[in-house]
């Protein structure tokens, strides 16, 4: 077990010294990135969150394949398959030992697609945990990196969010600008919008976004503080991911 756990703190070590690295230049995209990201995006909603949820509770299985799972996640995520990965070393549920939990956005051509590269993975294919899969849209505001560092250390929260009801333009435009004016502040990172999803009401997932706080409380106020949640066209899910891990490739 403490075989395994040194690969995961030695992969955690070397990513992080990266992201400091390049913690200016990110910030500079990020300021950039609400009117570019759609326009370099590809169409269609290619975008999925992953959480993942441990099936086996044989902690020697987990350190026997831990590096191979850590290489296979680095392959995809040098890919720019998978980005804006988050890890939770102190999960208050679905916790193994002392390894964390991993939850991070996929990118493919259909949710088919999606399983399939997933269901390659080791951590898979041996039983070892099982996925779910929510469909998120396109990256709208990535994250603010030094905003957050000089707020200092907090959790992270996702919250997967389905419409309930068909927003007015006006209600849609005040909603944008609390999302801006939360991002700005750090206080929400990595927002995924599907704009078609909204304008349908179909029960799925319309946008996704991670808040920044230091319990769930406060990131639930954070979501309640949405115009959508206010006038009740919206409700959301919220599940824990840790602190942030790796963003995209290129940025690191």
């Amino acid at each position: 077990m403490r075989h395994a756990i040194f690969y995961l703190a030695l992969s955690l070590l070397v990513f992080g010294c990266n992201d400091t690295k390049k913690e200016a230049k990110t910030e500079t995209k990020s300021e950039t990135v609400e009117s570019t990201s759609i326009q370099a995006s590809e169409i269609g909603k290619n975008n999925y969150a992953v959480v993942w949820n441990w099936t086996t509770t044989d902690e020697q299985l987990v350190s026997d394949n831990v590096q191979t799972i850590s290489n296979e996640l680095t392959s995809l995520w040098k890919k720019g398959i998978v980005e804006n990965t988050y890890y939770n070393s102190d999960s208050k549920v679905d916790k193994l030992s002392y390894f964390p939990n991993i939850s991070f956005s996929l990118k493919a051509e259909s949710y088919e697609s999606a399983e399939v590269i997933l269901n390659k993975l080791t951590i898979v294919k041996k039983g070892i945990a099982t996925y779910k899969l929510y469909p998120i849209g396109t990256l709208w505001l990535d994250r603010k990196y030094k905003t957050i560092h000089e707020n200092g250390m907090t959790k992270s929260f996702v919250t997967v969010w389905t419409t309930t009801g068909i927003p007015t333009d006006e209600l849609t435009q005040v909603q944008n600008d609390k999302m801006l004016e939360l991002w700005k502040s750090g206080k929400v990172e990595n927002v995924y919008f599907d704009i078609e999803g909204t304008q349908k009401a179909n029960n799925e997932t319309d946008f996704v976004f991670y808040a920044n706080a230091n319990s769930e409380a406060d990131a639930k106020a954070i979501c309640e503080s949405l115009p959508f949640f206010k006038d009740n066209i919206a409700t959301y899910k919220i599940h824990e991911v840790g602190v942030f891990w790796m963003g995209k490739y290129e940025q690191n």
